[in-house]
Formats: C-alpha cells, sequence, structure tokens
C-alpha cells in the first residue's frame, strides 16, 4: 500500500540524520519551523517512525535480492565445481561466528545471530563426538566378537569331539546341531530340570 505523502516527504533525508545525531523532536520541530514548516511533536514523531519502518523495509529487500543473487552465483559455481565439504562449512561457520560476535558491539541483533549460529556449531560438534565414540564402540565390539570366536575356534580345534562332529560326512546343518548339543548340553539339561525358563 502506497504511503500516504506528507509535507514532511521532503525532509525526510536531513530528518533522518538529525535523528542519528541524537536530536531531540523539540529540535527538529524548531529546524522544520525555520524552514517554513510547523507540526506537531507527535505529528513528527509519527513520521519518523514510519520513516524508520521503511528504511528496515528498504534494507530488508536489499538483503533480499542481494542473498537471491548470490545464490545463482554460488549455484552457477557448483556448476562449474563440486560443493564444498561439510568441514569446509563448519570452518566459516566459524568465521561467520567470529564477525558477528565483532559486531554485536554495533548491533545487539548481531549477538543473538552469532549466539544462534554458535549453537548450531556447538550441536554438530556434539554430534559428531557422539558418532565418532558409537563407530569406536561398534569397531571395540566387533574386535571382541572375532577374538572371542577364534579361542572358541582354538577350544573346538584341540577338542576330540569337535573334531569328530567337524570331519563327519553329515550336512553343516547336521553338524551345527551335533556342536550346539556337545557344547550346550548344560544349558539344556537346566532348562529339562525346569528350575530354569529360557526366553523362547
Amino acid at each position: 500500500m502506497k504511503q500516504r505523502e506528507s509535507k514532511l516527504d521532503q525532509f525526510a533525508g536531513t530528518l533522518a540524520d538529525m535523528e542519528a545525531e541524537k536530536k531531540t523532536l523539540a529540535e527538529m520541530r524548531d529546524w522544520l519551523k525555520d524552514e517554513g514548516v510547523t507540526c506537531s511533536i507527535s505529528t513528527l514523531s509519527d513520521f519518523l517512525a514510519g520513516l524508520r519502518s521503511r528504511q528496515l523495509q528498504d534494507k530488508l529487500l536489499a538483503q533480499i535480492a542481494s542473498g537471491a543473487r548470490q545464490c545463482q552465483a554460488v549455484e552457477k559455481q557448483f556448476g562449474a565445481n563440486p560443493a564444498p565439504e561439510l568441514e569446509t562449512l563448519v570452518k566459516l561457520h566459524r568465521v561467520l561466528i567470529m564477525q558477528m560476535s565483532t559486531q554485536g558491539n554495533v548491533d545487539p541483533e548481531f549477538l543473538k545471530l552469532a549466539d544462534g549460529m554458535l549453537r548450531t556449531a556447538m550441536d554438530y560438534a556434539s554430534g559428531k563426538t557422539k558418532f565418532v565414540q558409537k563407530e569406536r564402540e561398534l569397531k571395540l565390539a566387533e574386535d571382541k566378537f572375532q577374538i572371542e570366536v577364534c579361542e572358541h575356534f582354538l577350544v573346538w580345534f584341540k577338542d576330540a569331539k569337535a573334531q569328530e562332529i567337524a570331519n563327519s560326512s553329515v550336512s553343516n546343518a547336521e553338524k551345527i546341531a551335533a556342536l550346539r548339543k556337545e557344547y550346550f548340553k548344560d544349558v539344556d539339561e537346566l532348562q529339562a530340570s525346569g528350575k530354569v525358563v529360557l526366553p523362547a
């Protein structure tokens, strides 16, 4: 919707500069009076509020347009070159956090952005640490299982009964059943006694 014209429009730039210089509304009103324009403090305040709002909208639109141009440039580059690795993006993220923190001395909004970005970076680092730890645990479990299998194999290799079953001419399924019966007979006997019921 088009902003309604105001007699103060022609002085918008000067009034914005005066507000940036921390001039009071009364000082601005007196200056306008010297320029031949009379208005109330409330009218001047409303005009400045509207001016700030329009400036913010213009800035946001400019950022959106700039972002769109950057996206197009990035997509064009990705067409010729592969996208950066995740580690590269994380390093860039850290640089941006530092920049936002520095600019936070000028604008508190940058501190909020830096805080949000820092939390994201910390979540990533925490997730990566957990992943590496889980991967290590799985590797240790795999190594332990392989060692135990080898230890059992050595025990069975020395066992005459196991050799007899392994060298028999029956099928592998029958060999496995015979080995199970031989080496887990104490479990079967315990279950048969009724003292222990194994889960199905």
